[in-house]
């Protein structure tokens, strides 16, 4: 890669937030920098320490059918709080995504439904209980309010509308995070430790880092943004999105061409036509 498309290359990283898609990826791609991020945020939003993590960044699970949607997950999580062991039946299940695109507001309630049904579909093996299934937790860390009341934190669960005093677990939460959003007024030390993290995830400066986990984090931002093969991927997606946007301009002249050429032959027609219509009108005042 030539110096112009470097600096070019390192403008642009320097630029980024955490909650940029690739950016997040490609610390969530390296296993040590993914594995202390991870426990960061969980152990932030979930006020306890999860054990035993394995993860695995933009991770695919297809649909039930190959005409199925399928889906990809920016971090996919297993572990436990306090576990010992390594079976599948010992981990929960955790999916951190972040979403810089407030476009995808209206959706987001089922596209978690969605994202749940594809990661319980997975687990739930033949002639498996449906008790087995692990717990999943769905995160998602917004640069948007998802839910317009300024809070930092949402999350929804499943219960009994009729009796809502009876309790109703199926083993799933939803939360969403919304990284400008603010604190209750009874905001504990743990709440301000997430308020924190989350300011420094939507915005990735310096202003932002002010305690122990932004500064962590603030280290593996830094050094990830200066990695040559960071940067060599960055161009690559760069110059794949260009040809992309490049490849929709040309079809999207093509169809104003094709719609234009289509209007001059409606015109051309319609013009024949008052022709003709008017040499009639002439031919039968002439007759008159």
């Amino acid at each position: 890669m030539d110096e112009t498309r470097k600096e070019f290359a390192r403008k642009k990283l320097a630029e980024m937030n955490l909650i940029d898609d690739f950016l997040f990826t490609e610390i969530m791609s390296d296993e040590k920098d993914g594995a202390t991020v991870c426990s960061m945020i969980l152990s932030c939003v979930l006020k306890r320490e999860v054990k035993n993590i394995k993860f695995e960044a933009q991770k695919v699970i297809h649909g039930a059918s190959e005409k199925s949607h399928g889906i990809r997950l920016d971090v996919y999580v297993t572990g436990k709080p306090g576990a010992d062991g390594d079976s599948k039946e010992d981990y929960d299940v955790y999916d951190v995504e972040v979403d810089n695109r407030p476009g995808n507001k209206a959706g987001l309630p089922k596209r978690s439904r969605y994202y749940g049904s594809l990661i319980d579909a997975k687990f739930l093996e033949p002639r498996k209980e449906y008790t087995e299934l692990p717990d999943i937790f769905t995160i998602f860390i917004l640069s948007y309010d998802p839910f317009d009341r300024n809070a930092l934190y949402y999350e929804a669960g499943t219960h009994l509308l009729t009796h809502p005093d009876v309790q109703y677990d199926d083993g799933v939460r939803r939360i969403y995070l919304y990284t400008k959003g603010e604190l209750p007024g009874d905001a504990g030390e743990d709440d301000r430790k997430l308020r924190n993290l989350l300011r420094y995830i939507c915005e990735s400066t310096e202003a932002n880092v002010i305690d122990d986990n932004t500064r962590r984090l603030d280290e593996i931002v830094r050094v990830t943004k200066t990695k040559e093969n960071v940067e060599d991927d960055f161009m690559y997606n760069w110059d794949r999105d260009e040809k992309l946007k490049e490849e929709a301009s040309a079809e999207e002249r093509k169809r104003a061409d094709d719609a234009e050429n289509k209007l001059k032959a409606v015109e051309s027609e319609l013009k024949a036509a008052n022709e003709v219509i008017a040499k009639l009108k002439a031919e039968l005042a002439e007759k008159k």
